[in-house]
């Protein structure tokens, strides 16, 4: 056989498996982009019902709420009118009472104004109920109400409901990143479309057809190849909530993944037959130019194969000298080189065994989240059930001791709610909602429950800058992520120290990495045990703990990583054993002011710098009230006691305004000390900060209600001074 047909199937050879191999990795790549297309498109639609389903849970907390009113159980329509209308001020929503003959209130108009019909007056039993409507009987247009029936009426008499525009869940459809030529849509519990991201006007309202509906009606989520109603054949993903039997819809074109099949194909096709043409070429090429120096190659290279080195052949054939060149080169340098093949498989080794690793624990950390996310959605179905009981008790309860422990089961709902949005926000199904936030207000709003939560024998202090920009950060989390350092840091004390809480602007060679700021440093540190070198570095994992079985769950400090990079700052920690420990948040800072919790009252007068006694025990309180007061230039005097105060005073010393908490050691309340103020020191001005007393103060002072912030205490504190009467 000549050397050309030699050749000739050599090439053949090689070219063949190449062709089989050209063929398996474009199948690969796109089975590959079928998944991932898939994985998107589901995600897409797990995310647009997610996001649909907590706006129906917003409006069915308030129609449970309203609903649950005395006002509705005692038929005060008038009231119920005016309760609706305040709870719905500001929020584009409107609420209605229903009963079997139609609406009777409707907060879009006055409570003694005439109301047209429902289309359909029968009332809801078991709520909630989610319609919608083409045209709605006052808005005569589209719109979507949430109907829940009074709960303390037996038969049921009323619904309650609070309606909200379809431009609402349109805005929601619109809002996702969709692949190209892909559509969403939500559909209501009869299949109807009520928002679409492509032509919502011209599908809204219109029913869905085939196995879109009949999946729907079912309830059987999954993939479906499908037409859209506008006639475009798609792999269609949908999803149906369990709560309101409302429906995501996903559409992906079927041509985006027969177009993504043609594109490898002929990618496979080309790059093999170019390889096919290449092979023949050279074939031909190396068939005319080599005869008899194959033969000499053939002895060189198997020499080199016995590891000698092969002489350097003339055979006047360049191509034929220039191998044997190599060969005798190769052969020389044939240990350096086996060497180096050596040192670079080691380090590929290393690489594919790093990577494995990031990916597996990449994979553990999402399987963590998902079930975290999973867990903590039940829990938040029970403890709306549990937060509603408690807010219809709030109505029938009075007496002081009862209301005492209502109250704290109330806000161990609230803190259990906190802990279910620490789980979402590790698990990253909840999004940060970022606003404008004053640390100091923070600190004080939260100080009742991290001080009973240190316990005796630890102290807690706190050192922050009265200058302070405001921070730009979920105020919730930045709550929770306080709360779990400092509940670290005494349970590294077991035996007691000392908790500070410090709040600087960060400085420049700190948050080098994560741009340009301003930048917030918020530290919590202690004077614990420490941690070693290994516990440092698994600290931030999920669930590791080093406390005992049923002490930590292990989700503070992750939570408050979690919180600090999604938020787009740091967390760093420092840890000495024996000495304690230091955790840093680096926050962004706003720069705008922060929206109070609530009102300031009006200042009488010009505000002007006062001498202020302040009557105060507990050291955090303390720590962040007298810096914040002097940084607007009052001259603060701190009394631990009122006895101390009362002595102070006894001896002629001179102030503006008196702030005291009422409960606090010694012989004299708060409440006392006012009393001999009034008694004695008439002309001196009183605030009387406090969270829950049954002592009775029959005098006019002015009062301040725990939490307070402290834009309300500058404000009350210039009217007391001012002699403003309570």
């Amino acid at each position: 056989m000549s050397i050309r047909n030699r050749l000739l199937l050599l090439v053949f050879a090689v070219w063949l498996p190449a062709v089989l191999g050209f063929a398996l990795l474009a199948h690969a790549t796109y089975l590959r982009e079928e998944e991932s297309a898939r994985q998107t498109i589901a995600e897409l639609g797990r995310n647009l019902l997610m996001r649909v389903e907590r706006e129906f849970d917003t409006r069915v907390a308030l129609a449970r709420t309203l609903a649950a009113s005395s006002a509705v159980r005692d038929g005060q329509l008038a009231r119920f009118h005016e309760d609706a209308s305040a709870a719905v001020r500001g929020t584009g929503d409107w609420a209605m009472l229903i009963d079997s003959s139609g609406q009777i209130v409707n907060t879009l108009r006055p409570y003694d104004a005439s109301l047209p019909p429902l289309p359909s007056p029968a009332l809801v039993t078991q709520g909630p109920d989610i319609q919608m409507s083409p045209r709605g009987a006052l808005s005569q247009a589209p719109v979507l109400r949430v109907l829940v029936p009074a709960p303390q009426l037996t038969p049921p008499r009323y619904n309650v409901g609070v309606s909200l525009k379809p431009a609402v869940i349109q805005a929601i459809a619109e809002d996702l990143n969709y692949p190209v030529g892909s559509l969403g849509a939500v559909i209501d519990h009869d299949q109807r479309v009520v928002a679409r991201s492509r032509d919502p006007q011209l599908w809204f309202g219109k029913p869905a057809t085939g196995d879109i509906k009949a999946r729907a009606l079912a309830r059987q989520d999954g993939f479906v190849q499908s037409v859209t109603l506008d006639g475009v054949p798609s792999l269609t993903y949908l999803v149906t909530s369990p709560s309101y039997g409302w429906s995501a819809v996903i559409a992906l074109p079927a041509r985006a993944l027969t177009d993504a099949a043609w594109r490898l194909t002929l990618q496979a096709m080309a790059a093999s037959g170019l390889l096919l043409v290449i092979g023949l070429g050279l074939a031909y090429y190396a068939a005319r130019r080599i005869s008899t120096p194959v033969l000499a190659l053939r002895e060189s290279a198997m020499q080199l194969g016995r590891d000698e080195i092969p002489p350097r052949l003339s055979t006047g054939v360049s191509e034929a000298d220039e191998v044997s060149a190599a060969l005798h080169e190769a052969g020389r340098r044939s240990h350096e080189a086996t060497r180096t093949l050596e040192l670079r498989v080691q380090e590929a080794v290393q690489r594919n065994q790093e990577a494995q690793a990031k990916l597996l624990d990449a994979q553990k950390h999402e399987a963590i989240g998902r079930l975290t996310g999973g867990i903590a959605h039940d829990f938040n179905n029970l403890l709306q059930t549990i937060t509603t009981g408690l807010h219809i008790l709030e109505r029938s309860v009075t007496e002081a001791p009862q209301r005492r422990v209502l109250d704290s089961a109330t806000r161990a709902s609230a803190k259990a709610a906190d802990l279910i949005r620490q789980m979402l926000t590790f698990g990253r199904v909840q999004p940060l909602r970022p606003q404008p936030v004053n640390f100091s207000d923070v600190v004080l709003k939260s100080q009742e429950l991290t001080a009973k939560a240190v316990g005796e024998g630890v102290q807690l202090s706190a050192d922050i800058d009265p200058h302070l920009p405001t921070l730009h950060v979920d105020t919730v989390q930045l709550e929770l992520a306080l709360l779990n350092l400092v509940f670290n840091a005494r349970d590294a004390m077991p035996r007691g120290g000392h908790v500070r809480i410090t709040a600087r602007v960060a400085q420049g060679a700190e948050t080098v990495q994560l741009g340009p700021g301003p930048w917030v440093c918020v530290e919590v540190a202690d004077d614990g045990t420490g941690m070693d070198t290994d516990t440092q570095a698994r600290a931030f994992e999920p669930y590791f703990t080093t406390k005992p079985v049923g002490a930590g769950s292990g989700l503070g400090l992750p939570q408050a990583m979690a919180f600090a990079r999604q938020s787009g700052g740091d967390i760093r920690l420092h840890s000495t054993p024996g000495l304690g420990t230091r955790v840093r948040l680096y926050l962004p800072a706003s720069g705008l002011p922060a929206p109070g919790a609530e009102p300031a009252p009006r200042v009488a007068g010009t505000p002007r710098a006062l001498k202020v006694l302040m009557v105060e025990d507990d050291l955090l309180v303390s720590s962040v009230v007298v810096p914040a007061l002097q940084g607007e230039g009052h001259a603060v005097t701190l009394c631990h006691t009122a006895d101390e105060a009362q002595l102070r005073l006894s001896n002629g010393a001179g102030f503006d305004v008196l702030f005291t908490d009422v409960v606090m050691p010694g012989r004299l309340s708060g409440i006392d000390l006012v009393r001999w103020c009034h008694e004695h020191r008439p002309g001196l001005g009183a605030v009387l900060a406090t969270g829950y007393t049954a002592q009775k103060l029959d005098l006019p002072v002015h009062s301040l209600q725990k939490p307070y912030g402290l834009g309300t205490l500058l404000a009350t504190l210039q009217q007391a001074a001012n002699g403003v009467q309570a």
